[in-house]
């Protein structure tokens, strides 16, 4: 019985000194000051450099818009848009304007249609060789179901001017069948005024 218990003590010694080298070593740092630890990775907080604001420009338009009937005479409408357009870095560019009709449309003949006041415009721009290419569609117009004598909407999608990063002013001249062999043509002089 008396190896029995010096046996139990000495297990009770040995665990008693583990328990106490444990308890010491989870109270100390195993490397002293200025001394890296091999095993740890520094955290790494992700930069986040803000992205730069887009420059915004003021947008101007006059447009001429011709409807020529192959049967002979034609209509026109006259109008001034006016809007703002947003450029990223990246060169692309986005913005609305709403086009207004500057007077009354005209024909060469009677016509009964409800001629269209104002029409919104979505604009839409990218970098092309330098230059900043424009576009317009159609967002919707007013009143809503009236026409453009002139043909105005139809030749939206064709307008393309092209204006220096900077800003600057820009003509384009387009045409399209009408389908009936008459044709729409429209004249637009741009202005876009960075601020």
């Amino acid at each position: 019985m008396a190896k029995l218990l010096k046996v139990v003590l000495w297990v009770l010694v040995f665990g008693a000194a583990i328990g106490a080298g444990a308890y010491q070593a989870s109270k100390s740092n195993p490397f002293p000051p200025g001394v890296e630890d091999p095993g740890a990775r520094p955290t790494r907080t992700p930069t986040h450099s803000p992205s730069p604001a887009p420059t915004v420009g003021d947008l101007r338009m006059r447009i001429t818009s011709t409807h020529m009937l192959h049967v002979g005479g034609s209509c026109q409408s006259q109008w001034r848009a006016s809007g703002t357009v947003s450029i990223g870095d990246d060169g692309r560019a986005s913005g609305e304007a709403t086009a207004t009709l500057a007077g009354p449309a005209r024909c060469d003949f009677q016509q009964s249609q409800v001629q269209t006041k104002a029409i919104k415009l979505a604009v839409a721009g990218k970098s092309v060789d330098g230059r900043l290419r424009l576009s317009f569609s159609e967002a919707g117009r007013s009143p809503v179901g009236s026409q453009d004598v002139g043909g105005l909407p139809s030749t939206l999608s064709l307008i393309h001017p092209e204006v220096a990063p900077h800003g600057g002013s820009a003509n384009a001249h387009v045409t399209k069948p009408d389908g009936d062999l008459g044709r729409y043509s429209s004249s637009t002089h741009l202005q876009l005024v960075l601020q």
